[in-house]
């Protein structure tokens, strides 16, 4: 028995020891051996550079910011603010995500030395926090992209309210008041109670002006503190600079890469011929929309009514335009209909004006003898797809389009401001959307007087208004409350997405473009040839659920893959599939480099962003041009292929649709275009393409020729009107560690410590003593 006391002694003294040394897992920073979160988990506000300055977040150097962690509602709350301004320490407002808001920020700044507040961390929704039962809220100006934006000249009517919840917060630059956003709902509400503990600790103690801050006496611990590393460069910052950098050593080393990607468009009916004469070519009416969100939190840009809600209604649209209209008739029409997805939209419309500025406004030109085949290998072929080497395009087939007819554009229809009812913005004179009300549905003439900014926009400004269009939209003269417009609170968890109400936009949007191809045309016998989509459609609620739920579903990531095993067949490379949306899925456009959508040109084995060099491209065989989109952009490239592809073989018809594995079984399936061959699409059969992506850049900026992918120079044409977004590049080490800070009894702590480390071994020694003696060893 004394032997086994013995034992039981050693074992339990070893076993504390071990559980020691390994930590403690609980959620708390009040327990033994646990006194840091190491990377808080966050989504952090980031600064970007535009022509005129900054906006947005970032400490104010690279040396770390730190402060206790103190609820600043509660500190403005107390009767005694004015005694404890006058002492407070060090420290980082915590805010509820209901309480972060223009008006509270500018508080902050206006309420506290600029030498005392460290940074803010916003706090998700808790049920201490109450923030579950707060309003409607807008981080984007009342006039998107309009007055006193950076895109101010690129929008039509760029003084009307259209946003009426928005504070522009969005757009303020914040340097030196570093900012994260504690999503997970466990830490975020530690992280409010303790900001509001330690803050009403320095209520109730400070109150007293005989009390000093640092009084032991004023916690039970050591305060919880928190370390911001978000450098995203110097205060007097902006793009063209940031572009420009020159290092000590007189080195050219840009600091940013601009915000862009790639946009995705496809034509129905068979494609032109390439090098047609323009009078060949019929006009197009594109049926456009965004594929893109932002917030204050770039990784939160949820943009569920904002982005995905527009991307579903333009593709089920395409979807259904493909299934119900042959090519045969759709090239017997007066137009010819295109649809479109542009990237980077709430960036000064990036999309959406590159594509038009390269197709009309003013027209692309390429460099003098840069215009060659896309592949080298297929020099000889007879009429290959062509690119350009400076400026670069991967792609030239934009320039065999028509002239723009018009655009059919959809905004946030996702939520209604009025039961069952759409509101039509017209410019055409031809009232075709709110010519297709039905019995449940009604498409009425917008009250506003103004056109929303959508990519309509675009075409109204660089046309000079000679060129209009129609927007369908879910709301009349400002943007439904229940949208949270621009904010990380835009998500299909918030319930506020109507399905229906989306799949009723994609049936009018189809009916639409086909009334437009008819034209002048159009007898009214053509209206219920595009069918009713449903809610409960499969394809429907599949692709529903990838763009609002789960942005890595098989969906999205089947055509995504397929795509990429095309480029294999087609252009011997393998790029991968690109970022993800993620889950739920997020719409931040990204910055613009090889891996996120900047084609690129391989000359003799080496890639370039643009190329003028010495070398003539073609001299060997393997020179290509190549591009990864992000996955997003894939799959809609490959959606819109499957979708519109079909009509185009000689044998049309699902019954006789070819199945294939890659675009290689696809070699003997003939396009009555002839134009290029059949490929594969992630539904496994195959298709005429029809398809192409288009590059993503602010106008004012260009590849620089001869250098890497990443590398951009102003344009030569840059006329000084588009924002020019950038945003810096980050050290690997950025984010926000929080830690309990060592108090007064550190060292005897540490002299425990010593202590206990010393028994452990002493009673691990003795137990192995005894286990041995006892031949239990």
């Amino acid at each position: 028995m004394k032997f086994l006391s013995s034992s039981l002694v050693s074992v339990v003294a070893s076993s504390f020891c071990i559980t020691s040394a390994a930590g403690d897992k609980t959620l708390t920073l009040d327990h033994p051996f646990q006194t840091s979160f190491k990377k808080l988990p966050q989504k952090p506000c980031v600064s970007l550079f535009t022509r005129e300055g900054r906006i947005g977040c970032g400490t104010s150097d690279r040396e770390s910011m730190v402060g206790q962690v103190l609820s600043w509602t509660k500190l403005m709350n107390s009767n005694y603010y004015n005694q404890i301004a006058q002492k407070l320490p060090k420290f980082v407002a915590v805010l509820g995500e209901h309480e972060y808001n223009a008006q509270t920020v500018e508080q902050i700044i206006a309420n506290s030395d600029s030498s005392l507040l460290q940074g803010i961390l916003v706090v998700n929704a808790t049920s201490s926090d109450g923030s579950s039962s707060q309003g409607y809220y807008s981080p984007a100006p009342v006039s998107p992209r309009g007055e006193d934006s950076p895109s101010a000249q690129l929008t039509p009517d760029n003084g009307y309210a259209w946003n009426t919840y928005g504070d522009g917060l969005i757009l303020k630059d914040m340097y030196g008041i570093p900012t994260g956003f504690v999503q997970d709902s466990r830490i975020a509400e530690y992280m409010y109670n303790a900001g509001d503990q330690q803050a009403t600790d320095f209520i109730a103690k400070l109150s007293n002006e005989n009390v000093n801050v640092f009084d032991e006496e004023i916690k039970k611990f050591p305060p919880i503190m928190a370390e911001f590393d978000l450098y995203m460069g110097p205060e007097e910052m902006n793009s063209v600079d940031c572009l420009s950098w020159i290092d000590n050593d007189g080195n050219w080393r840009p600091k940013c890469l601009p915000l862009g990607g790639t946009s995705v468009y496809a034509t129905a009916g068979t494609p032109y011929t390439r090098g047609d004469s323009n009078e060949e070519k019929k006009p197009i009416v594109i049926v456009g929309t965004n594929m893109d969100a932002t917030a204050m939190f770039h990784d939160l840009s949820f943009g569920a009514n904002s982005a995905a809600g527009n991307i579903l209604a333009v593709l089920m649209a395409a979807k259904l335009f493909g299934e119900s209209v042959t090519d045969d008739i759709l090239d017997g029409l007066q137009n010819k209909i295109m649809f479109a997805f542009f990237q980077g939209e709430n960036y000064g419309y990036i999309g959406s004006r590159s594509f038009l500025r390269d197709v009309a406004y003013p027209g692309f030109e390429c460099s003098e003898n840069g215009t060659v085949p896309a592949l080298a290998k297929e020099k000889d072929k007879e009429n290959p797809k062509m690119a350009c080497l400076s400026p670069l395009r991967h792609d030239l087939d934009f320039m065999d389009l028509g002239n723009i007819q018009h655009m059919i554009t959809v905004d946030q229809v996702g939520i209604l401001t009025t039961e069952n009812t759409f509101y039509a913005y017209d410019s055409t004179g031809n009232n075709v959307l709110t010519g297709l009300s039905s019995d449940d549905w009604t498409v009425a003439a917008s009250s506003a007087g103004a056109l929303p900014p959508t990519p309509l926009s675009s075409l109204v400004s660089l046309s000079g208004g000679n060129v209009g269009g129609m927007v369908l939209t879910g709301y009349d003269d400002a943007y439904a409350a229940k949208s949270n417009y621009l904010s990380h609170k835009d998500t299909a968890a918030s319930g506020n997405i109507n399905l229906e109400a989306i799949a009723k936009a994609a049936t009018i949007i189809a009916r639409a473009a086909l009334v437009s191809a008819y034209g002048d045309n159009y007898d009214g016998s053509a209206m219920n040839t595009i069918p009713d989509l449903d809610a409960d459609d499969e394809d429907f609620k599949k692709a529903a659920n990838c763009f609002f739920e789960d942005g890595n579903c098989d969906l999205l990531t089947n055509f995504a893959k397929m795509e990429r095993g095309n480029m294999r067949v087609t252009h011997d490379a393998d790029l991968g599939i690109g970022p993800s949306l993620g889950k739920p899925p997020q719409y931040y456009p990204s910055v613009l480099d090889s891996r996120n959508g900047q084609p690129f040109v391989q000359v003799d084995g080496k890639s370039y962003g643009a190329y003028n060099g010495d070398k003539t491209y073609g001299e060997n065989k393997d020179d290509k041009f190549l591009v990864r989109p992000n996955l997003l952009s894939m799959s809609l490239y490959g959606l819109l292929n499957d979708y519109l592809g079909r009509g185009g073989l000689e044998a049309s018809g699902d019954s006789n649709l070819k199945k294939c594995q890659s675009s290689s079984e696809c070699s003997k399936v003939s396009c009555s275009s002839g134009i290029d061959p059949a490929v594969c699409t992630g539904s496994k059969v195959c298709v005429c393409p029809r398809a192409h992506y288009h590059l993503a850049l602010d106008e004012g900026l260009v590849a620089s020729p001869n250098n890497s992918t990443g590398v951009f120079i102003p344009s030569d044409d840059d006329d000084s009107v588009s924002p020019m977004y950038t945003e810096p590049y980050w050290s690997n080490d950025i984010g926000v560690h929080v830690y309990r800070a060592s108090g007064s009894s550190a060292s005897w702590t540490l002299g425990v410590g010593f202590v206990t480390a010393a028994g452990c071994v002493a009673a691990s020694i003795f137990l192995n003593r005894s286990l041995r003696k006892q031949k239990l060893y």
